[in-house]
C-alpha cells in the first residue's frame, strides 16, 4: 500500500510538472501588456524615443499653457531637458514647479502607456544609411 501511495505521488508530481509549463504558457498569452514607458521610466530614455519625446513635450505644453504660462524658448527647453533627464515623471512630480498633481500623473501615464516600444534600426538600414 505504501509504495501505490509513492508511486500515486510521484506521478501526480510528474503530471503537475509537465502540464506546469502549459499553464504558464496561457498566463502569459492573457496577461495585459506592461506598457514600455511608465511614470517610472527616466526621462532621458523618454527623450530618447522622438515618439515618447513628443507625447511628453506635448502633455507639458498643454499642461504650461492651461495654466497661463508662456512658451518655453527652445533654449530654455533645452536647459530644463538637461536638468530633468535624470528624473522619471514619478520624481520629477514632487517638484512644485512641475505642475503635475495625482491627475496629471494618471493622464501622463496613459500617454506614456500609448507609446510603443522603440524598434531598433535594423543593421543593414544603419549601413546604408551612412
Amino acid at each position: 500500500m505504501k509504495r501505490m501511495m509513492t508511486r500515486v505521488s510521484t506521478g501526480l508530481v510528474a503530471a503537475t510538472l509537465c502540464l506546469a509549463p502549459l499553464g504558464l504558457a496561457q498566463a502569459r498569452q492573457t496577461a495585459p501588456a506592461q506598457p514600455y514607458y511608465t511614470l517610472d521610466t527616466k526621462i532621458a530614455d523618454i527623450f530618447a524615443d522622438p515618439n515618447a519625446r513628443t507625447v511628453f513635450g506635448e502633455f507639458f505644453r498643454k499642461r504650461g499653457e492651461a495654466a497661463g504660462q508662456p512658451e518655453a524658448s527652445p533654449e530654455e527647453q533645452a536647459n530644463v531637458a538637461q536638468v530633468i533627464k535624470n528624473f522619471t515623471p514619478r520624481q520629477l512630480a514632487t517638484f512644485p514647479q512641475a505642475n503635475l498633481d495625482e491627475e496629471g500623473l494618471k493622464t501622463l501615464a496613459e500617454a506614456l502607456a500609448k507609446v510603443p516600444a522603440p524598434t531598433a534600426t535594423p543593421p543593414a538600414a544603419a549601413t546604408a544609411a551612412n
